[in-house]
């Protein structure tokens, strides 16, 4: 018995290692939120079942204003303690259905399935106040930030994933070159 114990408590230890490199492989682990790669993959399959369905897929690229200049005066320490708070609130701001992750440096790109240009302009509004009024404490530093939103809509704006994260992200930089801490919508 012992022995039989001895076994399964050594496959159980697996079990929880294989869990923890799979996760792993699909997580930022600053962010806590989707990688890269693991976000376009579950952006071609939620395409595919707009495309079957027809429906609407809404794409959000959020980018942290003037981030740049947070890491050079503060340091990036403070740089990754904003990145972890920006991620929370994104978290706070979407529904269940909708997923993020990290799409670069201090890009997100959120997916909002079966969602009208109305309700992603609304849900990048709701997060673009959110951020606006947060105050963000690392270690001694209290700081403001803001974020411009950009925001694309299948099947409207794009014909495939590539278009519609790229329309998003040009939108966002529209955002941006309009004054920052906006949201501008595609077209």
């Amino acid at each position: 018995f012992t022995i039989i114990a001895g076994q399964f408590a050594l496959e159980l230890q697996r079990v929880k290692l294989y869990e923890m490199v799979q996760e792993l492989a699909i997580m930022d682990g600053l962010t806590e939120m989707f990688v890269r790669r693991y976000l376009l993959e579950r952006c071609q399959d939620e395409l595919r079942r707009a495309l079957k369905y027809k429906l609407n897929l809404s794409c959000l690229m959020v980018d942290i204003d003037f981030f740049k200049y947070c890491n050079d005066k503060y340091g990036h320490l403070v740089g990754d303690a904003v990145l972890k708070q920006i991620a929370v609130l994104i978290k706070e701001n979407i529904r269940e259905v909708d997923f993020a992750g990290r799409h670069g440096g201090e890009e997100f790109c959120i997916i909002l399935p079966d969602t009208i240009l109305e309700g992603a302009v609304h849900v990048a509004n709701r997060l673009r106040t959110a951020v606006e009024q947060h105050t963000f404490k690392a270690y001694d530093e209290n700081i403001k930030i803001t974020v411009s939103v950009g925001v694309s809509i299948f099947p409207d704006d794009a014909t495939d994933l590539n278009q519609l994260i790229d329309c998003a992200d040009q939108a966002m930089y529209k955002a941006k070159a309009d004054g920052r801490n906006k949201v501008c919508a595609w077209k």
